[in-house]
């Protein structure tokens, strides 16, 4: 006769069977809900509120009210008529009744990870109430695009009276590497591949790796696991995000914030740094101010001043000093050009001298952009420089300057 503990067996492996087949089963129609839903791109790793644009790449849907991820953050995106993150779905008007400037720039101007009251733009807007304050960036713009969405806004009819441009770090690689004209003048940013964010050293696409691609094409769940995982992979005894972690831990072999960890933001603090392409560093430089020079015509043309803000990254607070590369090309480039030359370098490096956790503080855990203390770092120096400096004369002045800011040329 058969033995009970077979029979338990018996019974076990049917029962655990039962299991699988329905777990496989109820993931196989959320699978299928998924791709229902969003046949296009994985729903699990954020909204729809990143489109792309047939004159500057890329940019936000306009009139967008929900949530977005950056990382494992999670947070609240409101955008305007125009797609600029804004505390409102409000519809901006061509004309303001009040004088106004327009912030352009990448990721941190963006204000990535943070709901726009705690980015440095939204705050900069909250503490003057009597300007008109619209945030025109957007993740990985750099020169080219700023120059490009500014042209077609000044097309529409938008007037305003300043630019602020907050050049940031990465900019020289996108205009190395990344964005290029075609034959018809559009702009377009090609695929940036391997070799840390940058191109692969023989300047050929990294092979496709299938599993990956099924992944990411396929398998929606197990590809938002996996990238969940691989994340908090990183989160080491050597990442600041580790409670025991230090400063000194996170700029170890294999930390987030290692020496060479970014091409990106090493080449302010190394000329050898590499994955420029054949313009090289150098190259890169030249292209950015260039565009930045037909931006600045392009303004001056019509009577809207112009500012440039710069800032750091958790690599030049580490290994770099005040006096960057970065601040020292475009306070040059600034000179006889610019309203304000906005350094933000000595707030931070400031900060970082007086708490020893500057890197948990500042920084969103693991990743270059800002906290919400960061960014009220950021906002606060900017709030400061632009409180000292000169205003217009007149309400007169600015109504000159919107209106010259219509006017194409």
């Amino acid at each position: 006769m058969p033995s009970p503990t077979g029979a338990r067996t018996r019974q076990f492996l049917r029962v655990a069977f039962i299991n699988v087949v329905v777990l496989f089963g109820m993931y196989a129609l959320a699978e299928i809900a998924l791709h229902l839903v969003s046949p296009d791109r994985n729903p699990l790793f954020g909204t729809a509120l990143r489109i792309p644009d047939r004159v500057f790449h890329h940019t936000l849907r306009p009139y967008f009210d929900g949530y977005d991820v950056w990382g494992d953050q999670r947070y609240r995106v409101v955008t305007n008529s125009l797609g600029f993150k804004d505390g409102a779905a409000r519809t901006v008007p061509m004309a303001a009744d009040r004088r106004r400037i327009v912030f352009i720039g990448d990721s941190f101007t963006e204000g990535v990870g943070q709901p726009y009251e705690q980015t440095f733009v939204g705050r900069f807007a909250r503490t003057f109430p009597d300007l008109d304050v619209l945030n025109a960036g957007v993740v990985s713009y750099a020169p080219s695009a700023y120059y490009e969405k500014l042209k077609y806004l000044i097309g529409l009819g938008l007037k305003f009276d300043e630019v602020f441009v907050y050049i940031d770090i990465s900019d020289v690689r996108d205009e190395a590497v990344g964005y290029c004209y075609d034959e018809h003048a559009v702009l377009r940013m090609r695929n940036l591949q391997s070799c840390g964010y940058g191109v692969c050293p023989s300047g050929e696409p990294a092979p496709k790796v299938w599993w990956k691609e099924a992944l990411k094409e396929t398998l929606y769940i197990p590809n938002f696991f996996y990238q969940t995982l691989k994340k908090r992979w990183r989160i080491s005894a050597r990442d600041p995000s580790n409670d025991a972690a230090t400063v000194a831990d996170a700029a170890q072999p294999g930390a987030a914030y290692r020496r060479n960890s970014d091409v990106r933001a090493s080449w302010t603090y190394d000329e050898n740094t590499p994955c420029f392409g054949w313009p090289g560093i150098e190259g890169g430089i030249r292209k950015a101010r260039e565009q930045m020079d037909r931006l600045y015509r392009m303004l001056a043309e019509r009577g809207v001043a112009l500012s440039v803000g710069v800032y750091p990254w958790p690599h030049q607070l580490l290994y770099d000093d005040e006096d960057s590369r970065q601040v020292k090309i475009w306070r040059e480039w600034c000179g006889g050009k610019c309203r304000s030359f906005f350094d933000h370098f000595p707030a931070f490096f400031r900060y970082k001298r007086e708490h020893p956790d500057f890197l948990k503080d500042l920084f969103i855990s693991g990743d270059i952009h800002y906290s919400a203390l960061g960014n009220r770092v950021l906002a606060d120096s900017l709030i400061e420089q632009y409180r000292n400096r000169a205003q217009p004369a007149n309400d007169a002045e600015a109504a000159s300057n919107r209106r010259g800011s219509a006017q194409l040329r």
